[in-house]
C-alpha cells in the first residue's frame, strides 16, 4: 500500500515553507545564492525569489495560493561549492461545504 505524503493546503491561504540546508557533514549551513521557486503542474513559475533566513541553515518563504492543483517548490543554493536543490511537491485544494 502506497502512502500519500503530499502536503495539501487550502486555496487562498498563505503558506509558510521552510528549508533546512546542510553541509556534507549534515550540519545546518547557510548557502550562497539561496533562492526559491514555485511552479504549477504546467511548469509555469508562479512565485520565486530569495528566501529569508530564520537561523543558521534554516531558510523560509511565504506564498499565498491563487489556484488549485499540483505544485512543486524548489529551494536552491550553493554549499561548499556544490549546487544544492531541495524539492517538495504539494497540492492546493478547495474545500466546498454544502
Amino acid at each position: 500500500m502506497a502512502l500519500n505524503t503530499t502536503m495539501k493546503y487550502e486555496l487562498g491561504n498563505t503558506i509558510y515553507f521552510e528549508c533546512l540546508y546542510r553541509n556534507l557533514d549534515a550540519f545546518p549551513t547557510d548557502p550562497q545564492n539561496a533562492t526559491y521557486e514555485i511552479t504549477n503542474i504546467k511548469g509555469t513559475v508562479v512565485a520565486s525569489g530569495s528566501p529569508n533566513k530564520r537561523k543558521d541553515g534554516y531558510w523560509y518563504c511565504f506564498w499565498t495560493s491563487t489556484e488549485t492543483g499540483d505544485f512543486l517548490l524548489k529551494f536552491t543554493g550553493i554549499i561548499e561549492e556544490n549546487n544544492v536543490i531541495i524539492r517538495e511537491k504539494f497540492k492546493i485544494v478547495e474545500t466546498k461545504l454544502n
